[in-house]
């Protein structure tokens, strides 16, 4: 049996990959995903500020492949993305915990009446912004808002949606809330306050990235709740688990 120091494999990885694509080797990009501790996040890794342009599907989207461990656009979620087109025209639709807003800009694309952008980041807010743009959609009936995600659907006044995506992360702690977030201890409130602003008969696509996450569905208020994780997986991703989505119907 032999033995392979995992850097050297990653630099023989990064070789093939130059010879494979004949890109030079500043052209690769490699991301590392560690084990962290519990209530510990990943920081900003460098502050290059170079943004590129990928399309998928035809709408087009900037990354920025150095800056972060995610580039700005989750791959694992084109399928939800899609499926979040195909079902907004003439919908008004609330995405929550929306990063770079791809979710709001395939529900524009898909001929959305307005979408409602929240996240706690004016960085990720205005990385939005500039996807709409990119795709030449006018902002002018699509809402950014810069809040706690946890905090603003409990207090904001019931506006109610057709359509809301609710992508919150495993845990985050910011200085700028006035408490933790936890996916597993927190999801039932999360969600429950985020069906008082659905109109009846509305969709709720609500997916997270924590590989034990449990569903307490005996406490969630919807009328149906149907796992469509199989469906929302892309077919090239090895690992199944790499998201689970749920979709509620209130």
């Amino acid at each position: 049996m032999i033995f392979i120091n995992f850097h050297s494999w990653l630099d023989a990885c990064k070789l093939v990959l130059q010879r494979f694509f004949n890109v030079e080797e500043d052209a690769i990009f490699i991301k590392e995903r560690k084990r962290m501790g519990q209530h510990v996040q990943y920081e900003k890794l460098n502050k290059q500020s170079q943004f590129f342009e990928v399309k998928e599907n035809g709408i087009k989207f900037l990354i920025n492949l150095q800056d972060y461990l995610d580039t700005g656009l989750f791959l694992d979620h084109r399928n939800t993305r899609n499926l979040v087109k195909s079902q907004s025209k003439g919908k008004q639709v609330l995405n929550l915990f929306a990063y770079t807003g791809s979710f709001s800009v395939y529900a524009a694309m898909g001929g959305a009446f307005s979408t409602t952008t929240v996240d706690l980041s004016n960085t990720y807010l205005n990385w939005a912004k500039e996807n709409f743009k990119l795709n030449q959609l006018s902002i002018s009936k699509h809402q950014f808002i810069k809040a706690d995600v946890k905090e603003w659907i409990a207090q904001q006044p019931t506006k109610l949606y057709d359509l809301i995506v609710l992508d919150p992360p495993t845990i985050s702690k910011s200085k700028m809330t006035k408490s933790d977030f936890d996916v597993q201890l927190d999801h039932v409130e999360l969600i429950n306050n985020t069906l008082n602003h659905l109109k009846e008969g509305g969709l709720l696509y609500f997916s997270n990235n924590y590989r034990s996450f449990q569903l307490d569905a005996d406490k969630i208020k919807a009328s149906t709740i149907d796992d469509i994780s199989q469906a929302s997986v892309p077919f090239d991703f090895r690992n199944k688990k790499i998201h689970t989505c749920w979709k509620l119907i209130k």
